[in-house]
């Protein structure tokens, strides 16, 4: 991948956007509401063959750069945003987020508390923006971008990772690890998975530290239209196809096994106390999940034998 060289100290804020141009109006909107903000940064927004207004959204916001990238597909846009990017540090976030009017300015201080990071993570929470449906478990939020806070000074273990939705990169290392594999990830309305896992994994095996940032808390707006059955069990199925396109020899296969073996565990005493409480829907919701990742991690495999 091509390198900027000439990078300047700051912060290149980048968001990657596919038919969203209302959640993007909102979203620069936040943006633009920062206060107290110190150092230098820019936006960045990489329009990824936008059908909607989002290029009409974009011309309302004279100061923030816009790219568009030919090649569909989140991880080609987030290397086009690597890329693109000015500053030493690229922070990702999505194009459909609450942020706090500080947000920016805690990822400012953290940068000058920590001026070697490679790669970090914040905390996300789910805004429902039209309510929870009585059926969805809170427990599948993380597949909706939750990500907990952890304690100040926190180091994530290996084979553990933040959020893509809240991420801080080193522009350089990122672009020197090859970015984001453009095989794996989301395509367009296609639920695929694992472009992430891949890209916090390889890091880590080539002796990256992942920090996390307390104190830089977004959240992630969900619409009705990611609350039905048919998407939650859509996403459940990417998530399988992405960790099969990730998990390479029969060791990491049976590994893999193991953890959804513990992660049934989990669901079938969650679900039971759905049950218990009267809350069928949830605990058919949670067992059905798990299915659907199954699926789809044995539909790749077979795909690709």
């Amino acid at each position: 991948m091509t390198t900027y060289t000439a990078y300047k100290p700051g912060i290149t804020v980048a968001i990657c956007t596919y038919n969203r141009s209302r959640y993007l109006a909102d979203t620069l909107h936040y943006l633009a509401m920062q206060t107290t903000v110190q150092g230098d940064y820019e936006i960045l927004v990489v329009n990824n063959n936008s059908t909607d207004a989002t290029d009409e959204v974009l011309r309302q916001w004279p100061d923030v750069r816009a790219v568009r990238e030919d090649s569909q597909g989140l991880s080609y846009a987030r290397n086009r945003a690597l890329r693109e990017a000015r500053f030493t540090h690229t922070l990702f976030i999505d194009d459909d987020v609450i942020l706090p009017s500080d947000f920016l300015r805690a990822w400012q201080a953290f940068l000058t508390d920590h001026p070697n990071v490679c790669l970090a993570g914040a905390p996300i929470y789910v805004h429902f923006d039209d309510g929870k449906p009585s059926w969805f478990p809170m427990i599948l939020a993380q597949m909706l971008g939750r990500h907990k806070a952890r304690p100040e000074g926190y180091q994530y273990p290996a084979g553990s990772y933040p959020h893509g939705g809240n991420m801080l990169l080193n522009t350089q290392t990122a672009l020197k690890a090859g970015g984001f594999n453009t095989g794996i990830g989301r395509t367009g309305a296609v639920l695929s998975a694992g472009e992430e896992k891949d890209f916090f994994l390889r890091l880590q095996r080539g002796g990256t530290q992942i920090m996390h940032n307390p104190n830089a808390v977004l959240g992630h707006r969900v619409g009705n239209e990611r609350l039905t059955h048919e998407y939650v069990y859509r996403q459940a199925r990417g998530i399988g196809h992405g960790d099969a396109l990730v998990t390479h020899g029969m060791a990491a296969v049976w590994k893999w096994h193991l953890k959804q073996g513990l992660k049934w565990a989990v669901s079938l005493v969650v679900s039971a106390g759905y049950l218990a409480g009267l809350r069928a829907g949830c605990a058919l919701t949670v067992l059905r999940f798990r299915i659907e990742v199954l699926r789809g991690f044995l539909q790749a495999r077979q795909s690709s034998s």
